[in-house]
């Protein structure tokens, strides 16, 4: 059953942001999964890339010998949109998916959980979660989150 599903829609004005979602798991559901996308994963237009590395190189480079490590923004193209997801389940920290996978798929159960979270002590009830939007480099990021609850007599086909 469906639990939460949302699509998105970002811009480079949303990096730097979390977004909030919340969820209530039925009694019964032996099984939570999270599906989520974004598109696109990275960003190939040097136009766009080039300024932003180049920016952030003087920020965060300059301040050290260029002599011992020259950095140039070639380096870093093309550049990455990051967004991350996190879980909490009756106000603990359950963990996060820190990835560059742009279509994940993680399941938690009360014995086992995907890599980076743990376990709940129970399924049901309210949950929250956040996206964590670290960078959005592309004009037009779009992602779409679903959450599924399973229950034990479900015929699921995936």
């Amino acid at each position: 059953m469906v639990l939460f599903e949302q699509d998105y829609c970002w811009t480079p004005k949303d990096a730097q942001h979390d977004v909030p979602f919340a969820f209530t798991c039925p009694d019964g559901a032996q099984e939570v999964r999270l599906y989520f996308t974004f598109s696109p994963g990275r960003e190939t237009s040097e136009a766009i890339c080039r300024p932003e590395v180049e920016k952030a190189l003087t920020r965060y480079y300059d301040c050290y010998p260029h002599e011992l490590q020259p950095m140039r923004a070639e380096q870093f193209l093309p550049v990455k949109n990051l967004i991350t997801i996190s879980l909490d389940k009756d106000g603990q920290y359950i963990g996060n998916a820190h990835r560059w996978d742009t279509d994940q798929t993680h399941i938690l159960t009360t014995e086992t959980a995907s890599r980076g979270f743990t376990p709940p002590d129970r399924l049901n009830g309210p949950w929250g979660g956040m996206l964590h939007l670290h960078e959005i480099i592309s004009p037009v990021c779009r992602g779409t989150l679903r959450i599924e609850g399973r229950l034990p007599d479900e015929v699921v086909s995936g």
